[in-house]
């Protein structure tokens, strides 16, 4: 069975997870947050949780370069969207 990233057309998946409407974490890849709670938090963070809310967006990629397009462009264009919280996790998107 072919891997997911080697089948086109496919969906290439954006999310964020948003504290007070900024960014606090983000995902690109096959899968979406639906929740909150599926997403990486600090434990010292979870307190914040109903301050939180996911968005996401999908990009419909046909061949290996709009593949490729989808996370180093797409996807950091739709991040744009949204501050990056001053508390984020990991490195930033943009």
């Amino acid at each position: 069975m072919a891997h997911w990233v080697d089948t086109y057309p496919h969906k290439v998946y954006a999310s964020v997870l948003l504290l007070d409407g900024k960014i606090y974490n983000y995902k690109i890849g096959q899968n979406y947050w639906e929740h909150p709670g599926e997403v990486k938090m600090r434990i010292t963070d979870f307190h914040k949780i109903d301050r939180m809310t996911v968005e996401h967006t999908y990009f419909e990629v046909n061949n290996d370069q709009e593949h490729r397009d989808a996370f180093a462009v797409l996807a950091v264009n739709w991040f744009k969207n949204w501050e990056i919280h001053e508390d984020h996790v990991g490195s930033g998107c943009y």
